[in-house]
């Protein structure tokens, strides 16, 4: 089953019950101890793991923009500029100013920066093999799909206009 043919409820109807312990307290014990491993695996690379996530969007989806990225990552445009600052300081990326609009500057990675995608490639596999390797495949294939779904409904919700 797809992410996309999962039906969403509406957490105040009826029928939905609240467990104990919460979801989101595995979901946040789960995240710390994936981030420890991630980091550690990461660290011979100078790399922490968001800046090696933002090479990756970057790479599969070149030419974003700053602004497309910290939506996308849940963090203000301040804290973006300063991440990708230090990844255009390494040479990992350059900005290039959009034709239709100057103000924008769209991303692309550099030789060096795919590079390093690779190298955290292959550590990001060995982290996901020893987290979810007791795990079918089909139920890992589920879990990464959940995942998907929960982060994209946030972000759309993110980004509907509030009411003024």
């Amino acid at each position: 089953m797809m992410a996309e043919d999962l039906q969403t409820k509406d957490a105040s109807s009826a029928a939905w019950k609240m467990q104990h312990p919460r979801a989101i307290y595995f979901l946040n014990q789960t995240s710390h101890a994936v981030r420890s491993r991630f980091e550690m695996a990461l660290a011979p690379l100078q790399i922490t793991p968001i800046q090696y996530t933002v090479l990756s969007v970057i790479g599969a989806r070149d030419g974003l923009s700053s602004a497309e990225l910290s939506r996308r990552f849940f963090v203000t445009p301040q804290t973006m500029n300063e991440l990708i600052a230090g990844l255009q300081r390494r040479k990992l990326i350059v900005r290039k100013e959009d034709p239709g609009n100057r103000r924008i500057l769209r991303m692309s990675l550099t030789g060096e920066g795919k590079r390093m995608v690779a190298a955290c490639d292959t550590a990001a596999d060995a982290i996901e093999r020893d987290v979810f390797s007791f795990l079918p495949q089909e139920t890992y294939e589920q879990f990464r799909d959940l995942c998907r779904l929960i982060a994209r409904n946030l972000r759309e919700r993110d980004e509907v206009p509030k009411p003024e």
